[in-house]
């Protein structure tokens, strides 16, 4: 989508429901060959490194429940050699949300998903099968945009404690596009002490229609996350006042994850190893803001500024490790229930070794 030659996309700002679309897909897998990369390398990875077992090249399928700027870090992988350098030749698609991911999971079109934790979470209830093999990154991305000039009657700052921040939002209207922004929201009113009616929830339909409503006053704020909530800074009719992750649960919440079956993890051990072992090093990248992993996220959104996707990366909690923690998972568990994904009453179990393992990530 796109405002004037601004490219938007559809992906984080649309908080947990981004994954959890319905469409259909078709994956193919690929012949590949590989070589190698040292750990820290800014940009092609030409060393010998970790391999899976088999001398013969291995080939899988990635899919991506949608783009987003952590799902960027395959395109990283991809584009500065590391896929290659493990023994992988990995071929990417960008599908119609988290149902249509898991689906290909389970068919075997692909052997890897990039999703949300919610998302996993939700096929789980369901009865699907899933693993988490890696995190991403953790706490919840959202971040809460209200309108400069919002932000300038009522004399609001970035830097006042967060329940003051809030409480000048009171009279205020809000871009919602989903239930857990929605969520998020009013975790923000609850935590200033404030009922939910003090902020009017207004729904739309898509991240164009939420910038332009707070770029021409329809509404005062909303909440997306990068590179979405970048280009309203960027654009300068927005300022962050606020990040979902200094709400207390949502810190150190399981966000995006690199999924696959526990079934392809048991079977192919070594391939699931050097496919984190290859994230591991572009997140390293990522983290660091090399200009290589910068230009590599550039090709996902040419049309974005280099400073917009630099300022984008700066505000997410990247995990170059991919450990994931309990305290994480059981965070993201009372997210999903919250917002209704998984039922309050259900028997989903999140301790280690269930729906997720660092067994992969050392």
């Amino acid at each position: 989508m796109r405002i004037g030659n601004v490219a938007l996309f559809s992906g984080r700002f649309r908080g947990r429901k981004r994954t959890l679309a319905v469409g259909v897909i078709a994956a193919t897998v690929l012949a590949a060959c590989g070589s190698a990369t040292t750990a820290n390398a800014p940009a092609k990875a030409t060393s010998s490194s970790s391999t899976p077992a088999s001398s013969a090249p291995v080939s899988i399928t990635l899919a991506k429940a949608i783009n987003t700027e952590p799902f960027a870090t395959a395109n990283v992988a991809q584009d500065l050699g590391y896929f290659k350098a493990a023994g992988l030749k990995v071929k990417m698609e960008t599908v119609a949300g988290s149902s249509v991911a898991n689906a290909a999971l389970q068919s075997g079109s692909v052997q890897f998903v990039l999703a949300s934790s919610a998302a996993l979470l939700l096929a789980t209830g369901r009865g699907i099968p899933l693993l988490s093999v890696g995190g991403i990154d953790k706490g919840d991305g959202v971040q809460l945009i209200v309108s400069n000039s919002w932000m300038k009657a009522h004399n609001l700052s970035p830097t006042e404690p967060l329940a003051t921040r809030i409480k000048g939002l009171v009279g205020t209207k809000d871009a919602t596009l989903s239930t857990s922004d929605k969520s998020v929201m009013d975790d923000f009113l609850a935590y200033a002490g404030l009922p939910v009616s003090s902020v009017d929830a207004v729904s739309v339909s898509s991240a164009t229609a939420q910038l332009a409503a707070v770029q021409h006053n329809l509404a005062q704020e909303f909440i997306a996350s990068p590179p979405n909530s970048s280009i309203a800074v960027a654009g300068n009719y927005g300022t962050v006042l606020a990040n979902a992750k200094e709400l207390p649960y949502l810190s150190d919440e399981a966000y995006d994850i690199l999924i696959t079956t526990p079934a392809y993890a048991k079977s192919h051990p070594q391939v699931v190893k050097a496919m984190v072992g290859a994230m591991q090093k572009a997140l390293s990248q990522m983290t660091q803001l090399t200009p290589a992993a910068v230009k590599a996220v550039n090709t996902v959104y040419p049309t974005l500024s280099q400073k917009v996707i630099e300022d984008s990366l700066k505000s997410i909690a990247l995990t170059p490790t991919m450990q994931q923690s309990q305290i994480g998972w059981n965070d993201a568990l009372t997210f999903a229930k919250k917002t209704g994904l998984v039922k309050p009453g259900s028997n989903i179990s999140v301790t280690e070794g269930g729906v997720w393992t660092n067994q992969f990530a050392s």
